[in-house]
């Protein structure tokens, strides 16, 4: 036993000293450097082109094209048109392009990007940054193998970058624009006067001293929150399907409801009227007119004649 016992405590010396060596991370490999894609921050950008196919066909002239724009802090469409924005969408896209990184390599040199999808008809988006550099971004297909896209930044090398990612960048012109006419928020609301040729009603809220939460009245009779506040969402998340247009361009139009609405917005009390009108030509769609009058949103007949129906049900 004595002769074995050099040999022992050598294997005893070896474990104690590997065990040490795990616990101190000796053996991990170290985690890749993550590469950032752009290298630029959501504060250096102030211009974006996004080019983007549509399912119209793959040409560069079936691409649809829009540009926003950084204006005295605000971010705006300008092309094609000044439509309105979705402010939580066009944060999200400059979060999403400074956050970016690539995950490898694919071809430094390529000599044919169609083969990954990045020809003439690819999703692009070029970006002007403040300090007057401009970057283009060019999107293409899937990996065989991988939940990743072929990217490329403007005549580098083909990389990949997760789909995910990828998703969170690649944003149509629909994804970007407000699609909700009404600006309604439940905590807000101190009243909404609805008059329509098919029904009128009056949802007001009442704040009691020491309530938990609020209490409503509908045409002067008590209501639960719950219905009123599903009554305001069924309004609040009624969206269109199509661009918006100018209410200017709405010709041969005839009422088709009012809405009145009283927010208190930090401590102001704040009434915005919103209009209806329908074209004679199509009865199915009616169009909302935003306070200022100046955009017109496309809604479905039958969406708001839910709203309607909703509204009568509550009556007593």
């Amino acid at each position: 036993m004595r002769k074995w016992m050099p040999t022992i405590l050598a294997v005893l010396v070896l474990m104690v000293g590997w065990m040490y060596a795990a616990s101190q991370n000796y053996f991990r490999e170290e985690a890749a450097e993550q590469v950032k894609l752009l290298g630029i921050q959501a504060g250096d950008i102030e211009a974006i082109t996004i080019q983007k196919p549509t399912s119209e066909g793959n040409s560069a002239a079936s691409q649809e094209s829009s540009q926003l724009k950084l204006e005295q802090g605000v971010w705006h469409m300008v092309e094609p048109k000044a439509y309105p924005l979705n402010g939580y969408a066009v944060s999200s896209l400059l979060d999403a392009l400074s956050a970016a990184n690539q995950d490898l390599v694919v071809e430094e040199t390529p000599t044919n990007v169609e083969k990954y999808g990045l020809g003439t008809n690819a999703a692009k988006l070029d970006i002007q940054l403040k300090d007057q550099r401009k970057i283009e971004l060019t999107i293409g297909g899937q990996l065989p193998a991988d939940d990743a896209r072929y990217v490329r930044v403007d005549s580098g090398a083909i990389v990949a970058v997760k789909s995910e990612t990828i998703s969170g960048i690649e944003l149509s012109r629909r994804e970007l624009l407000d699609t909700t006419p009404f600006n309604l928020d439940e905590s807000n609301v101190q009243s909404l006067d609805w008059e329509g040729e098919a029904a009128t009603w009056i949802l007001k809220s009442t704040a009691q001293e020491g309530a938990m939460e609020k209490q409503w009245t509908f045409n002067g009779a008590e209501l639960e929150a719950t219905d009123a506040v599903s009554l305001i969402g069924k309004i609040k998340n009624l969206t269109t399907a199509d661009d918006v247009r100018r209410a200017s361009e709405l010709k041969n139009t005839v009422p088709r409801f009012t809405f009145t609405v009283e927010q208190n917005v930090n401590g102001e009390t704040i009434t915005d009227v919103y209009r209806g009108l329908m074209v004679a030509s199509d009865p199915d769609q009616i169009w909302v007119i935003t306070p200022d009058g100046e955009w017109a949103y496309a809604l479905q007949a039958d969406a708001l004649q839910d709203v309607e129906n909703s509204a009568e049900a509550l009556k007593k």
